[in-house]
């Protein structure tokens, strides 16, 4: 710690202050002899008011002191250890939990002396530890360098030891990570690199989501390892019923074979499945034989209610199409037969309807009010200025009562839903439908699918077109069964015509969420993620609120029921419940307003993590990229004293002087107010007592 006087003004203003002080002394003791005081005393009394207004004047030059600290910064060494479990699955696996660690401490203890030592694990996450358990579920190896850079940037690292086997299976490869550290990195080379007998099953390929009553594929990729000459047996199984059974060869030291199959959706849900491999003799791990997959199995039939003013054959031939289809269920009708409930229905088809005989209020009450879709076929029955009032998608200006014949004309630029080539080279071959002689206005979001052709003019009016919501669907013609029966003329079935109408059934039928208290939730969560779950309350205007309480009970596969309250967002509600050991959970949420209770209800799954079984052999190739890109080194355990060596040796790697300054202003310091109070008072004092003024 030093110390330094610095002000504004030139050096040689001190000497005007000194100047100052001996002129102001002189008047006051040697202008006038008749004081009495004695020349020894005069003197001494004059050096005293020489001093204080010295000093007074050098302080109005407002000087400040510069104190300037000094602190020396030790390099660190930042030790990473590896703590995820495929470090310990090797043979000497007691090693790494024992003499390994001792090793490791001795070693830091030993560069303590040059080195301020921090001994950190990463794997799941990235902390400081003093011992190790080996017990990562994941390794994330490039998250450490975003670590580093957060706990000690524009700190003095001297150099990072990484110890590990290499075997990363979460971010970005670590050499990409590193590419820009300031720093060496030295790796400590763990695990094996030889292969040894495992059979992995690497990979499940499967849809997330299926029908229900439909076959879905599943592709199971094995992997094994030294097992030339041996077999096993893949099996997959549901709630402990096997549901496929074969046997795999293994003809190399590293056989990878992708087995192919099909299983059934015969159960609602989300399903969970096992796929396992039976073990070979000798294996070195079993726990990676096995894994388990989920898929949502949908129940998907949507509800579809076909309403027609009148008898025609279009009714026949659009139930016929829909019923060869499993995903839906199809009532038709006349709208005067209908006594039922329009709340069970995803889709209603209206045929030439409003009609002068039936304006079909009601339904357009209903759909208005629960959102439900709408697909008018509008023929010579139709009651255009009723079908106007009731839809925002065409407008239609009949310009006289007759019909007109028109031809299909697809649409290359419609882009709601996509059709397969073979139905959209059928459009030119089709018969006429009738359609009214009229104008037509679409709505600005209008997608228009088919336009009409008349005679080889094709004009802009729209022959088939949806909103873009979704919400309503037109055609405008009626004679669509001449459809279906020149399909079958000219392919022997009727499967060009019913991918058309199964596509805008699809479109227009897609479930939509109209409940006003809806919660989300992931269905497949991992044990070590957060189970995290969505809510929104709406009042009968579809506003979001979020004032009264929502309850959420979550219940495991014994039974046991724990209570939840969900917290409010700005608008919403929200929940993390924290980690779930494996298995399969329901939950149920609830909440009362405006004096009606609701309630929704789910399921999700926790999967075991066990991805660190899938990769035993030790990667030391990406441990010596790393090194050497750093200008590191890679070492072996028992190589401490030359790790150490090396890293004494580096001249780039030295102690970090830091210099701190402080001003001070010295008119501030109390020690010169006493001072220049001192010198008053004694001069005060001895001026008094001699007897002067």
């Amino acid at each position: 710690m030093d110390f330094n006087i610095i002000f504004d003004y030139p050096f040689w203003f001190i000497l005007l202050c000194l100047v100052t002080g001996i002129i102001y002394s002189a008047i006051l003791y040697y202008r006038n002899n008749k004081d009495g005081f004695g020349k020894i005393l005069k003197t001494v009394l004059a050096v005293f008011r020489f001093l204080v207004v010295s000093l007074m004047a050098f302080l109005l030059l407002s000087p400040l002191i510069e104190r300037r600290m000094y602190e020396v910064e030790e390099p660190l060494l930042l030790f990473l250890q590896d703590n995820s479990t495929s470090v310990a699955m090797v043979r000497d696996s007691a090693y790494y939990r024992t003499g390994y660690q001792e090793e490791i401490n001795s070693f830091l203890n030993l560069m303590s002396d040059d080195f301020d030592t921090r001994l950190y694990g990463f794997g799941e996450e990235f902390s400081l530890i003093d011992t190790f358990d080996f017990s990562g579920r994941v390794t994330h190896m490039s998250q450490v360098f975003r670590e580093i850079d957060a706990r000690y940037s524009n700190r003095n690292i001297g150099a990072v030891i990484m110890a590990g086997d290499g075997i990363f299976n979460r971010g970005i490869n670590p050499v990409f990570a590193a590419s820009r550290v300031p720093y060496p990195i030295y790796t400590v080379a763990l695990g094996d690199t030889l292969p040894r007998r495992d059979v992995i099953l690497s990979t499940v390929n499967h849809n997330r989501i299926t029908y229900l009553e439909n076959r879905f594929p599943v592709e199971v990729t094995v992997e094994a390892f030294e097992s030339s000459g041996l077999n096993s047996r893949l099996t997959i199984t549901h709630d402990g019923n096997e549901l496929f059974s074969e046997v795999v060869e293994f003809t190399s030291n590293h056989h990878i074979e992708t087995i192919s199959l099909y299983l059934d959706a015969d159960q609602a849900g989300m399903l969970r499945y096992e796929a396992s491999f039976s073990p070979v003799p000798d294996e070195v791990s079993l726990e990676n034989n096995k894994r388990s997959f989920f898929v949502d199995v949908i129940d998907g039939r949507q509800q579809v209610l076909m309403l027609a003013n009148s008898p025609h054959p279009d009714v026949g031939a659009i139930k016929k199409s829909l019923e060869d289809n499993d995903h839906y269920e199809v009532e038709a009708m006349l709208i005067t037969d209908f006594e039922g409930s329009l709340e069970a229905y995803d889709l209603i088809i209206l045929h030439q309807l409003p009609s002068r005989q039936n304006l079909a209020r009601e339904v357009f009450d209903h759909a208005r009010e629960h959102q439900t879709a709408i697909l008018f076929i509008t023929g010579s029955q139709t009651d255009l200025d009723a079908f106007n009032d009731s839809q925002q998608l065409l407008n239609i200006q009949p310009r006289s009562q007759e019909l007109t014949e028109v031809l299909p004309e697809y649409n290359r630029g419609f882009v709601y839903f996509s059709l397969q080539e073979t139905s959209v080279n059928l459009f030119p071959l089709l018969p006429p439908l009738f359609a009214p002689f009229a104008t037509y206005e679409a709505a600005s979001d209008a997608g228009v699918m088919m336009y009409q052709k008349v005679g080889q003019v094709v004009t802009e009016q729209p022959l088939i077109l949806f909103s873009g919501d979704g919400q309503t669907g037109v055609i405008t013609g009626e004679g669509i069964w001449r459809w279906r029966l020149n399909t079958f003329m000219r392919h022997g079935d009727h499967s060009p015509f019913d991918e058309i109408l199964s596509r805008i059934v699809q479109y227009l039928s897609i479930q939509k969420d109209r409940s006003r208290f809806r919660v989300s939730s992931g269905q497949l969560v991992y044990e070590n993620e957060s189970v995290l779950f969505d809510a929104e309350l709406y009042n009968r205007s579809f506003e979001l609120v979020n004032d009264p309480e929502v309850q959420l009970f979550i219940t495991n596969e014994e039974g046991v029921e724990l209570p939840y309250v969900m917290s409010r967002t700005s608008n919403a509600y929200r929940l993390d419940a924290g980690t779930f050991t494996p298995g399969n959970y329901q939950w149920e949420a609830r909440v009362i307003f405006g004096g009606e209770t609701f309630e929704e209800s789910g399921v999700f799954t926790i999967s075991a993590l066990d991805i660190e079984s899938l990769q035993t052999i030790a990667n030391h190739t990406l441990l010596y990229q790393l090194a050497d890109q750093t200008g590191g080194a890679l070492f072996f355990p028992g190589q401490w004293d030359e790790m150490g060596v090396h890293l004494n040796n580096r001249d780039d790697i030295r102690q970090r002087l830091y210099v701190h300054r402080e001003y001070i202003e010295i008119v501030n310091m109390k020690l010169l107010f006493f001072i220049i109070l001192f010198f008053l008072a004694i001069e005060w004092f001895v001026r008094k007592r001699s007897g002067g003024y």
